[in-house]
């Protein structure tokens, strides 16, 4: 293991594939890097709360769309940003004690952008923005049962202004060995440069 570990950011809206991507990805972290990939993102800290006391309702204020949109707009509440928060520094001081990190992750404004960037400052940081069709996003969340429709597209769009991964793939048609596999290629590029 290095001094530090490597934290990346698998960043995109709901219903993009973000877990099923991570999970994969931890599959495949020795063909990369010796030592395990911990997840320390979104489904780690929610399912901190246990499986009865999500409090959803201070987690993430959904707000009505405003007249010239067609999708609500998100932001998180005070719980949301306060567990939010907590999660970078615990992926920070993991990578900082040598420990490759992964997180699931949601940027959808400013102040979480901003908020990830001072926890992770002088880590090595792979930003993954994963992006999707929208018209595949509303089918994901129609099959899913998803009680806040529109809430993909929402987050895709706030995606899309807020953040600049430094590695864009589309999960639209792709399979998570290929995903997976565009990560591990970005990693090895960074480790042996």
């Amino acid at each position: 293991m290095s001094d530090t570990g490597m934290v990346v950011v698998l960043d995109g809206p709901t219903m993009v594939g973000r877990t099923t991507t991570l999970h994969g990805l931890q599959r495949a972290w020795p063909e990369v890097r010796s030592g395990p990939l911990l997840e320390a993102g979104l489904d780690a800290a929610l399912a901190a709360f246990g499986p009865s006391a999500r409090r959803w309702a201070e987690l993430v204020l959904p707000s009505a769309p405003p007249a010239d949109a067609a999708h609500p707009r998100v932001t998180w509440g005070p719980l949301g940003r306060e567990l939010v928060a907590g999660m970078h520094r615990v992926a920070a001081t993991w990578a900082r004690a040598g420990m490759d990190v992964a997180m699931d992750h949601t940027l959808f404004n400013h102040g979480t952008v901003t908020d990830l960037h001072a926890a992770t400052e002088g880590l090595e940081v792979l930003h993954v923005g994963l992006i999707c069709d929208p018209d595949v996003l509303d089918d994901r969340e129609r099959e899913a049962g998803s009680r806040t429709r529109g809430l993909a597209v929402a987050q895709l769009r706030a995606h899309r202004e807020e953040v600049r991964p430094d590695l864009l793939l589309d999960t639209t048609e792709a399979t998570t060995e290929e995903l997976v596999e565009a990560i591990l290629a970005e990693v090895a590029a960074r480790t042996s440069g």
